[in-house]
């Protein structure tokens, strides 16, 4: 008989704030083929910052720290209201590449669903470059695609009432 597989707690939503930018930029660091996937350099620290000024002045957007055990795995940054104001798009769910494949992502997106379930009716997840992975990764959580925003951008929805 093997060992017995070990169930990982359901990450927290850590608040994002300008303090949280260097932490932002390490997760990204040890990201490099998404960044490539989608054909960017990693970001440096002074974008990660700009980004995060960005995101304080938009009331529409939500980011956070995935901390699983006291350890920074993950970042989500999803928008409310959008496209539809009883929606909400995830437009980035990263987990630490060494991190990948163990079910982290799959439980960040059902805590995030958990967390908007009657706060909007549609959840949108957007697909950057062609990125195989993460298209399987939101169907098989029950999202469906629902269009192609030209040839670097798919788009999945699912209903959460």
């Amino acid at each position: 008989m093997g060992l017995p597989m070990k169930t990982l707690p359901r990450p927290a939503f850590l608040e994002v704030t300008a303090g949280t930018a260097s932490t932002i930029h390490e997760l990204y660091k040890d990201c490099p083929s998404y960044f490539q996937l989608i054909g960017m350099e990693v970001p440096d620290l002074l974008d990660v910052e700009r980004e995060l000024e960005a995101l304080g002045m938009d009331p529409y957007r939500r980011a956070h720290l995935l901390e699983v055990e006291g350890e920074v795995l993950g970042y989500v940054d999803y928008k409310m209201a959008y496209p539809e104001t009883d929606s909400a798009t995830i437009s980035l769910l990263l987990i630490k590449e060494s991190r990948q494949g163990q079910g982290l992502g799959k439980l960040a997106a059902r805590g995030l669903e958990a967390e908007l379930s009657g706060k909007v009716s549609q959840l949108y997840a957007v697909v950057y470059g062609n990125n195989q992975k993460a298209r399987g990764f939101w169907l098989s959580l029950g999202y469906t695609h629902l269009r192609d925003g030209g040839p670097s951008l798919g788009w999945y929805s699912k209903s959460l009432v």
